[in-house]
């Protein structure tokens, strides 16, 4: 069988912290009028009626104007102030002000002057109070309506239910609000795992963005410097430009997003050649405006040129690229000595870094083909992102 917790909220609420407490707070408002008019209606129609009237009309009217009065005063202050709602003296005033709608019944002298509107004050007194004072003040009306069933003559099954109808209400009334807060609870911790989970996203492609883009720069410029090592003037050439790339990428975009696909891609090319003296010959078919799609593209082309030019052993690097209006592809490719994939060390996270994680952060892809003997190709597609 479940096992149903009943929530106990603390005497010294503040004002409703999430949507289902102020929905709640907005259900027992509502009820509190609509038993209000309900009450109302009952003693209308005891003052109209000619055959068996009320023994004192005019304590019937003081009724329903003191019910009005507070029923305004108590939803003003909690539509206003709903801390104000879990103090003394209003807890108080309500419930006595519901013992007093029970007992009006008999003092203006006709038992069907009751109705519901003594469940309102329960219902006021579970959200702002919490199970306990909620079932004391359900208890306080049951022992009201008890002592009320002795002084009746004649009592109906009607009037017995009144006993238990108050606990019976409060009681369901009290599991239905701890079921509401509880799922509260949980959709708000869900979805601050979330935003948790989102933020902790946020930093690690921050970081391997940031991680890729050293690893573009200053790690194969460190690389073409022990190549060239024995040659001042390329090293301090290198230098200068590592220098500028490094504080781009501390101060600035690092790269810009508003260039077309061809000029990235040409501007990739041109910048491989000078660093390297390698030839990179582009071929571009179709174009795009810029974008992140584009900006990680001539990134990705970029990385692939550099590595071609470090190891496959050969003088000219052939860049192709094609692109339309729902995607581009580019290819890159050289005739050198090729690798085995396979057989990259951990190590060496060129090309899972800068080139496949790079792609796949924009929704794209990367596919490298390589053999010993054979060359390599790198494939590089991306869809563009709707405007």
């Amino acid at each position: 069988m479940p096992t149903v917790t009943l929530v106990v909220v603390s005497d010294h609420n503040a004002e409703p912290t999430t949507d289902a407490e102020a929905a709640l707070l907005r259900a027992v408002i509502g009820y509190r009028i609509v038993a209000a008019v309900w009450l109302a209606i009952l003693g209308v129609l005891i003052l109209a009626e000619r055959g068996t009237p009320a023994d004192r009309p005019w304590r019937v009217a003081l009724t329903i104007t003191a019910v009005a009065a507070w029923t305004t005063v108590a939803s003003v202050i909690s539509l206003r102030d709903p801390s104000r709602t879990t103090t003394g003296w209003f807890v108080a005033l309500d419930v006595g002000g519901a013992i007093g709608s029970i007992v009006a019944a008999d003092w203006a002298g006709t038992f069907v002057f009751a109705g519901g509107y003594p469940l309102a004050a329960v219902f006021a007194t579970l959200l702002s109070r919490g199970t306990v004072p909620g079932m004391i003040a359900a208890g306080s009306l049951s022992i009201t309506a008890i002592i009320r069933l002795g002084t009746i003559t004649g009592a109906t099954a009607s009037d017995t239910s009144f006993v238990i109808v108050y606990l019976f209400a409060g009681g369901a009334a009290a599991w239905a609000f701890s079921v509401i807060r509880t799922a509260d609870r949980r959709r708000a911790e869900a979805e601050g795992r979330l935003r948790t989970e989102q933020a902790e996203r946020a930093r690690a492609e921050e970081h391997a963005a940031f991680a890729s883009r050293i690893h573009d720069s200053v790690l194969q410029t460190l690389a073409l410097i022990q190549r060239d090592g024995d040659d001042p003037r390329r090293v301090r050439q290198l230098a200068r430009r590592q220098e500028r790339e490094l504080r781009m990428t501390l101060f600035g975009s690092g790269a810009a997003t508003d260039e077309g696909l061809r000029e990235a891609l040409g501007a990739a090319c041109a910048e491989v050649e000078e660093m390297t003296g390698v030839r990179a010959s582009l071929v571009m078919v179709g174009d795009h405006g810029g974008g992140l799609e584009v900006e990680a593209l001539a990134l990705a082309t970029r990385e692939a040129l550099l590595n071609a030019a470090k190891h496959a052993g050969v003088e000219e690097v052939a860049v192709y690229g094609e692109a339309d209006d729902e995607a581009a592809t580019v290819f890159v490719r050289d005739r050198g000595v090729g690798f085995s994939p396979a057989a990259v060390g951990p190590g060496r996270r060129g090309i899972a870094d800068s080139i496949v994680a790079r792609m796949a952060a924009v929704g794209g892809s990367a596919d490298v083909s390589s053999k010993p003997g054979g060359g390599t190709e790198v494939r590089l597609a991306v869809p563009w992102t709707p405007t």
